[in-house]
């Protein structure tokens, strides 16, 4: 008689060979019953997408680590439609009303974020604080990007910019070709650092990378490497170690200095003609004791200053290249320029706000080249919800991928063309674009939880943009910035802008 317990010893028997052939047969049978309920009956199946993507994450692993799964993304509802099927997971929508249905003040309390986690374990910091935390830490950081606070901080402003066009004229006097994304950078990182803790990373001073900005540039690809290795499910510690990770410590390291300065500034004595972001969170804190805690200032600190930096330089240098691709707007944005200046002087951050087209070039700018082009997750509830009609079971990530939603025909005409006369009044908007959806692009999201810094980022980048312009004429030098070939790891991957300056004679 045979032993109960005879067939775990033939088990037992089994070569690794044949019991890693066994396993593999076994995955790869889940795997396609995964597919056909997937692809039919689960309730996800009729949501638009190529079915590959509906029940594995292989295309998207792929696009992502190329750094095109945004374009990839926009190209999907190019073919698909406003609603698409991304992978397993998440669902996309196009339609301007899905910003207002996800992100906006009702959405916020039915679509909670999903695949953020805190950059300090047990402290809220702004991307990930819920409720009464994040309306605090809102109210105290705030009063930092009021327009009280950009008069009292727009010197800051002029005069880095001031030492980025003096070191731009020994580049003219020089009549060598540069690189401008360098510049920008350069220049961006100089102001976050002097309004986060009013001291410069003296990029433009040293002409080089601060190493705190050259950590920071290698971390966002290292970051967006290992989002991407997750949805490798099992696979994760495999496709980790063949990855490019050597950069994440360098995380910590960011964590680190960003504590560091906050204390630094803390105990800086009180300096009346000081506006930094701290003078104003520090009077928040005396009118409401404990609106924002020293462990709070230092996890945000860590979040402003990619968040103010890198977001600006890729504003101000698509501006840049797209207008030097465009030049009857690059006329029509010098001829405003000249109409409301009698000279550089009077250039300020006041009178920049009232000028019409120059505010159209950055929108326009901003919706072909959005500085965060990919997904902003939202977890639908347990009991499910719907979003632009399309019912979606709970559990599922929802998402407006920025590129996508600028890029859709049926939200813009001519969606590829850099036309920032679609952005003007009714009257003055040319008949082709009267059709155009413009709330479909929200490159600062939109309700409760979009970017705090949009007001700031709106004025930084036109005072840089204007006297630029105002001082130089700019000759490209090539094509490699073109935006549809470049990748993105959470921040895009900045190509050089190579350009060689002449000093205009404006009269």
């Amino acid at each position: 008689m045979d032993s109960p317990y005879s067939g775990w010893t033939n088990l037992r028997d089994i070569s690794p060979i044949k019991a890693a052939g066994m396993a593999a047969a076994l995955y790869l049978a889940y795997y396609l019953l995964y597919a056909i309920y997937a692809t039919t009956i689960s309730p996800l199946a009729k949501v638009p997408g190529p079915p590959a993507r509906k029940f594995s994450f292989l295309p998207c692993i792929a696009m992502s680590l190329q750094g095109r799964e945004s374009h990839a993304v926009r190209d999907l509802h190019a073919r698909y439609g406003p609603v698409v099927r991304v992978n397993p997971d998440i669902v996309s929508f196009t339609e301007p009303t899905a910003w207002r249905e996800i992100y906006g003040y009702p959405g916020v309390k039915k679509f909670k974020k999903s695949g953020y986690r805190q950059l300090r374990p047990g402290v809220p910091d702004l991307l990930t604080a819920s409720g009464d935390d994040h309306a605090r830490q809102r109210a105290a950081l705030s009063r930092a990007f009021s327009d009280k606070a950009l008069r009292e901080q727009e010197h800051y402003f002029q005069d880095h910019i001031d030492l980025l066009l003096a070191r731009l004229d020994e580049k003219c006097e020089q009549a060598q070709p540069f690189n401008m994304v360098e510049w920008v950078e350069f220049l961006a990182f100089d102001i976050i650092g002097t309004l986060a803790f009013s001291s410069s990373f003296h990029c433009l001073d040293n002409q080089a990378y601060h190493p705190w900005v050259t950590l920071l540039l290698n971390f966002f690809k290292s970051t967006h490497y290992v989002l991407t290795a997750r949805m490798c499910g099992i696979f994760f510690p495999l496709v980790l170690a063949f990855g490019p990770i050597r950069h994440l410590r360098k995380g910590e390291e960011h964590l680190r200095r960003s504590y560091e300065k906050v204390r630094q500034r803390i105990r800086m004595a009180d300096d009346e003609s000081r506006h930094d972001f701290w003078t104003y969170i520090s009077r928040q804190n005396e009118h409401r004791e404990g609106s924002m805690s020293v462990e709070e200032m230092e996890v945000n600190a860590a979040l402003l200053i990619p968040a103010g930096s890198d977001t600006i330089a890729t504003t101000v240098s698509g501006c840049l290249y797209l207008l030097l691709k465009t030049p009857d707007a690059l006329a029509r944005l010098r001829g405003e320029l000249a109409r409301a200046f009698g000279c550089e002087a009077d250039i300020a951050m006041a009178p920049l706000a009232g000028l019409p087209y120059l505010r159209a070039v950055v929108d326009e700018a901003l919706r072909l080249y959005p500085p965060i082009s990919g997904e902003l997750k939202r977890a639908v509830p347990p009991e499910g919800a719907v979003v632009g009609g399309t019912a979606l079971p709970g559990g599922t990530v929802v998402s407006v991928y920025a590129l996508a939603a600028s890029y859709d025909a049926r939200n813009f005409a001519q969606p590829a063309r850099f036309a920032p006369e679609r952005w003007l009044a009714a009257a003055e908007r040319p008949d082709w674009a009267r059709d155009d959806r413009l709330e479909a692009c929200q490159p600062f999201s939109v309700g409760p939880r979009n970017c705090i810094g949009m007001n700031l980022a709106y004025a930084e980048t036109k005072l840089i943009l204007a006297r630029l312009l105002w001082r130089f004429d700019f000759d490209l030098l090539d094509d490699g910035f073109d935006i549809e070939r470049q990748k993105v790891y959470v921040m895009w991957q900045k190509p050089p802008l190579p350009v060689r300056l002449h000093k205009r004679a404006v009269q």
